[in-house]
């Protein structure tokens, strides 16, 4: 799928499965690539990537797969050497308002997507602003900070986070504004689906690893 392609589908509202790459290696990202995925999620705040792992990783790439890095932080500079790394975009973490929004796509300035981290109570009481912001292509809610914000870590089934999804949901929605989400496993995704998330990372590289090495053992062992 091509950038431009992913991008169309995005505003389309249709369905994009990735998965989140923390392991700053090519070879990592190849063969994720060739599994199927419709993007990958290039991690530079949690994972390795900086703007050098970035630009080996998508050189590696060579187009095969649309990729959106996130940075570490929203600073002005931090987000403009991340822009020439020539991912199709950037996820920015931590944007809890309509003025770090707008700071965000100043400095991108076309340079690729524009996607913001909504996982703070201030995000959500910000939200309906937030998602009015001109030149914005996607919310991305973070659950794990979203929850420890909310005072309720990772309690995913807490009525306070599902209120939060909501008034997400909604504002995105009334915005024509596509909408994502980080889930550990196809299960937890699938729930999202259904209620209008359309930009799903699913599961990390190393979990991954680490499912097909149990699997394999317990095959092994009976």
């Amino acid at each position: 799928m091509t950038p431009a392609a992913f991008r169309d589908r995005l505003r389309a509202g249709k369905p994009l499965f990735g998965t989140l790459v923390q392991i700053p290696r090519p070879e990592v990202a190849l063969r994720l690539a060739r599994q199927g995925f419709d993007w990958l999620f290039l991690d530079g705040e949690h994972g390795g990537f900086g703007p050098a792992e970035a630009s080996r990783t998508l050189a590696a790439l060579a187009g095969a797969i649309p990729c959106l890095l996130r940075v570490p932080s929203g600073e002005p500079d931090v987000l403009r050497d991340a822009a020439a790394c020539g991912a199709a975009g950037l996820i920015v973490p931590h944007v809890d308002s309509a003025a770090q929004a707008e700071a965000a796509v100043r400095a991108v300035r076309a340079r690729g997507l524009v996607v913001v981290q909504a996982e703070s109570r201030e995000a959500v009481a910000n939200i309906e602003a937030l998602v009015r912001v001109p030149g914005l292509d996607a919310v991305f809610v973070g659950p794990y900070d979203l929850t420890t914000s909310l005072g309720i870590p990772e309690q995913f089934d807490h009525p306070d986070f599902l209120a939060a999804l909501d008034a997400i949901r909604d504002a995105c929605h009334a915005a024509g504004l596509p909408l994502g989400i980080f889930r550990m496993t196809g299960a937890e995704a699938r729930t999202h689906l259904a209620q209008g998330f359309t930009l799903l990372a699913v599961g990390t590289d190393s979990a991954l690893l680490e499912a097909g090495a149990r699997s394999l053992l317990a095959d092994l062992r009976g």
